[in-house]
């Protein structure tokens, strides 16, 4: 037809500057050159959902939302608890899945069947160490905690910048807890295990964005996901690292924060980490649906921006706008929630 005639040119020019470089990807790592033909469909079905609502997903009222919500409960019944590992569908899941689909009713339906069905066989909720054993054992993602009293953020073991700070008078950083590893040592060198309800030290908390989200940070350079079991195992980390998040989203202002903060220190970034991180992005697309407040990347190295293009091309357009790069002169987990904190973010659906 005329139209799809018009629309050629412009995924041409969509997707110019990613076949632009699959050369340059594919002598970096062959198996890049694989995944090429996946991100181009992927970029150019993200760009035309995205102009389906611009053009008519903003303008629903507040009692249009509510019928569609309705109407989706009636069209996509939540299943028992036991069924998707002891978790309950609320309102709350039925308005992010129709938000990411500009209020388009078939496309949420759609797209909530397949999450169900996913958690049926994943069953994200009941996650625990054991399932994902090498993913769990490495230092890479972390969850902030705050000593009470102390003031002092807490996390891994300090890189250089961070462990500078400490001597200068700036919050100093400790070796902590990280999500299925082991706090405290026994007799024995051994400890307890962290899984929910997750414990952690006496008198230690989350830590929190001033919005109320709660914040994981990523050290990259400690994430090794090529030693992974499987690919499965790096869909149930990311899986259980989500469902984290949300135990410990808070009540404010009498109604549950529903986004999370993440921190991600890019320095150490390897070529072998690209289908890991694109995984991670489609459980975060596919399943955990406008659960992302704010995306912080930092320490960014010069060779990252040509992984970023392929990144780009699935992202959609809700996760595309809170992801940010962070000034040159934040450095440590400190500088990154100083920013964040100054920051106008929406911690509520």
């Amino acid at each position: 037809s005329r139209k799809a005639m018009v629309q050629l040119p412009r995924a041409r020019r969509l997707l110019r500057p990613l076949t632009s470089r699959a050369a340059l990807l594919s002598r970096i790592s062959p198996r890049l050159a694989l995944l090429l033909p996946l991100l181009l469909a992927s970029k150019l079905a993200v760009h035309l959902a995205a102009r389906g609502k611009r053009a008519g997903g903003s303008t629903v009222s507040s009692a249009e939302r509510q019928q569609l919500i309705a109407e989706l409960r009636a069209e996509v019944s939540a299943p028992l608890p036991h069924a998707i590992g002891g978790e309950t569908l609320d309102a709350d899941t039925y308005q992010r899945f129709l938000q990411v689909h500009g209020w388009s009713l078939p496309k949420a339906a759609a797209m909530l069947s397949k999450d169900i069905e996913w958690r049926k066989r994943v069953r994200p909720r009941a996650l625990r160490p054991r399932h994902m054993p090498a993913a769990c054992s490495q230092r890479g993602w972390v969850v902030l905690m705050r000593h009470q009293g102390s003031g002092n953020l807490t996390e891994d073991e300090p890189s250089p910048p961070e462990a500078a700070a400490a001597h200068s008078g700036r919050p100093a950083y400790l070796p902590t807890l990280r999500i299925g590893h082991y706090f405290g040592r026994g007799k024995g060198g051994g400890g307890r295990s962290l899984h929910p309800p997750h414990t952690k030290p006496p008198l230690a908390h989350w830590v929190y964005t001033r919005h109320g989200m709660p914040v994981t940070y990523v050290n990259v350079r400690a994430w090794h996901p090529e030693r992974f079991t499987s690919r499965d195992e790096c869909t149930r980390f990311c899986a259980y690292h989500m469902e984290h998040y949300i135990r410990r989203m808070p009540v404010r202002r009498g109604r549950r924060v529903q986004r999370a903060c993440i921190l991600i220190s890019l320095s150490g970034f390897k070529a072998s980490m690209v289908p890991h991180v694109c995984e991670c992005i489609q459980v975060l697309r596919r399943h955990y649906p406008g659960r992302l407040g704010v995306a912080c990347l930092y320490n960014t190295p010069s060779y990252w921006y040509p992984f970023w293009r392929i990144f780009c091309g699935l992202f959609d357009e809700e996760i595309m706008s809170k992801v940010h790069f962070l000034p040159a002169s934040v450095a440590d987990v400190a500088g990154a929630m100083a920013w964040v904190d100054k920051q106008q973010l929406h911690a509520f659906l």
